[in-house]
């Protein structure tokens, strides 16, 4: 399990450091600068765009780095309704637009969320098998009966003075 989740890890900080901050910083401060679309350089989706890949994505994968799973899926499911809602911004900004949308500069990074996933149900497989084991066993334990038998015979009887 350590060797996967580590080989998963190395595969996650490689898919990071091409989408995340290669593409994911320096893709927005390329669009702020060279103006190929009107007016947007300046629209809000571009910090966005920056934002959700320093905070969600690269943040992200260092608390996977230090081991804090759960956490580092939150800030990548996070990041992935981000990644949408920035999708879904950039087709309205670039319908009718004879231009390309940079919609595969972004949405790769949604991989990085799988690999997460991933990550975090094989560092908590023990965890999750055991407690599917003591629900299994809660399932067949017996009810209490209602008209008493064995299971009040269970029970120490309390001593009438």
């Amino acid at each position: 399990m350590k060797i996967a989740i580590n080989i998963l890890k190395a595969l996650e900080i490689i898919i990071t450091a091409i989408w995340g901050i290669i593409i994911g910083i320096f893709g927005p401060i390329s669009i702020m600068y060279y103006e190929s679309v009107p007016k947007l350089a300046d629209h809000y989706i571009i910090r966005v765009w920056l934002i959700n890949s320093i905070v969600c994505y690269i943040v992200g994968t260092i608390i996977v780095m230090l081991k804090f799973y759960k956490v580092a899926l939150c800030f990548h499911g996070v990041g992935l309704i981000v990644s949408l809602y920035i999708y879904s911004v950039f087709n309205g900004i670039y319908e009718g637009i004879e231009a390309q949308s940079p919609a595969q500069l972004y949405m790769p990074i949604i991989f990085v969320t799988i690999l997460t996933l991933i990550i975090t149900v094989l560092a908590n497989y023990k965890k999750i098998s055991e407690r599917l084991e003591t629900k299994k066993e809660k399932t067949f334990e017996p009810a209490p009966s209602v008209l008493g038998g064995e299971y009040q015979a269970d029970k120490p009887e309390k001593k009438k003075k």
